[in-house]
C-alpha cells in the first residue's frame, strides 16, 4: 500500500509540474500570437552596436559563472584547470533542461570523478554551488523585484530585499549549513564530513556575492538586449534587465520546470508589460531564451573542443587524501 501510495505521488507530481510548466509556456505563446500584429509593427533589426554588447555581456555572463564554479571547487580543496573544467561545466549546463536539476548535479559529481576529484569533495562543490548561486540569486531578485513593484527607487522598497538577504545570509552560516550538508552526506552515502572541509563564514559571503555579481550581470545583458530590439529608453533598460533577473532567478528555483522553462518568460512578460506593449514583452521573452541556448550550444561545442582533459589536482596546502575523508 506504501508503494502504491509513494507511486501515486509521484504520478501526481509530475502531471502537476507538467501542466505548471504547459500553462506558463501557453500563456505567453497565446500573448505573442494575439500580439503579433503590434510586434510586426513595431519590431525592427536589431541595431548593431546594443547587439554586439548584449552578445558579449552575455558570453561573459558564462565565463564568470565557470569561473566561480572552478573557485568553489578549489576551495574544497581540488584545482581543475580552464580547459579541463569546460567539458564538466558546459557539458552539464544543458542538463538544466531536463527537470528537477538532478542530470547537472549528478552529470558533474560523474565528470568531476572521472577528473580525479574524489565523489565526497566533487559532491561538496557541487552542493555550495547550488546553495551559493540561490542565496546571491535570490538576494538580488528580491531587491529587484521591489524596485519594479514599486516604480520607482526607495529604501523602504528595499526592505523586503534586505530582509530576505538577511534570512539567506544565516542559512549560509557555517553553524547552519555544515549540519545541513553532512546529512545530504550521509543520506546520499557520500560519506562523512572531515574537520576543516566546510567553508568559512568569509568564502561563503564572498560566493554569494560573487553569484549576486553574475545574476546582476544577466540583467546587464538583458537590459542591452531590449535595446538592440526595440525603441526604450535608458530607464526602461534598466528596469528591463531587473525583470529579467528576477524573472531567471524565479525560474532557477522552480526546479521543475526545465530551466525554469515557460516560468522565467511568463513572469517576464508579467513585468516588462508595465513598461512596454505586452507583444514586445513576449517577443523579448522568447527571443532571449533562444539567444541564452544559442550561447550554451556554442559554449558547449567549444567544450567538446578544447582537447585531452588534465586530472585535477590537491590543491596548494591540500593532501590528496584530504578529499577523501
Amino acid at each position: 500500500m506504501t508503494t502504491d501510495k509513494r507511486y501515486w505521488r509521484r504520478v501526481v507530481w509530475t502531471a502537476a509540474k507538467i501542466i505548471i510548466v504547459a500553462g506558463a509556456l501557453f500563456f505567453v505563446g497565446k500573448v505573442l500570437v494575439e500580439n503579433w500584429p503590434d510586434v510586426r509593427a513595431g519590431w525592427r533589426a536589431p541595431r548593431p552596436l546594443p547587439a554586439l554588447a548584449a552578445t558579449a555581456a552575455l558570453f561573459a555572463s558564462y565565463v564568470a559563472l565557470f569561473k566561480i564554479s572552478l573557485a568553489v571547487l578549489r576551495r574544497v580543496g581540488y584545482r581543475l584547470g580552464f580547459r579541463a573544467g569546460l567539458r564538466p561545466f558546459f557539458y552539464t549546463l544543458l542538463g538544466r533542461y531536463v527537470p528537477g536539476r538532478f542530470a547537472v548535479i549528478l552529470g558533474k559529481v560523474y565528470m568531476y570523478e572521472k577528473r580525479g576529484v574524489p565523489r565526497l569533495s566533487a559532491g561538496l562543490a557541487v552542493a555550495y554551488e547550488n546553495i551559493f548561486a540561490a542565496v546571491g540569486g535570490v538576494a538580488i531578485a528580491l531587491a529587484a523585484s521591489a524596485t519594479i513593484l514599486s516604480g520607482t527607487f526607495s529604501w523602504g522598497a528595499l526592505a523586503p530585499a534586505a530582509g530576505g538577504a538577511v534570512a539567506f545570509a544565516v542559512l549560509i552560516h557555517p553553524k547552519v549549513l555544515r549540519p545541513l550538508l553532512a546529512w545530504a552526506a550521509r543520506k546520499t552515502r557520500l560519506g562523512e564530513l572531515g574537520p576543516g572541509t566546510l567553508l568559512g563564514r568569509g568564502r561563503s559571503v564572498a560566493f554569494a556575492l560573487a553569484y549576486a555579481g553574475y545574476c546582476i550581470s544577466l540583467g546587464v545583458f538583458f537590459a542591452l538586449f531590449a535595446a538592440a530590439f526595440v525603441s526604450v529608453d535608458l530607464n526602461v533598460a534598466l528596469r528591463a534587465g531587473g525583470a529579467y533577473v528576477a524573472a531567471a532567478v524565479l525560474g532557477y528555483v522552480a526546479v521543475f520546470a526545465p530551466s525554469g522553462l515557460g516560468v522565467r518568460e511568463g513572469l517576464l512578460v508579467i513585468l516588462l508589460q508595465r513598461y512596454m506593449p505586452v507583444g514586445e514583452a513576449a517577443f523579448l521573452a522568447i527571443a532571449s531564451r533562444v539567444a541564452a541556448v544559442a550561447a550554451e550550444l556554442v559554449l558547449a561545442a567549444i567544450a567538446a573542443s578544447a582537447g585531452k582533459d588534465p586530472p585535477a589536482i590537491a590543491a596548494r596546502g591540500r593532501s590528496a587524501e584530504a578529499g577523501k575523508f
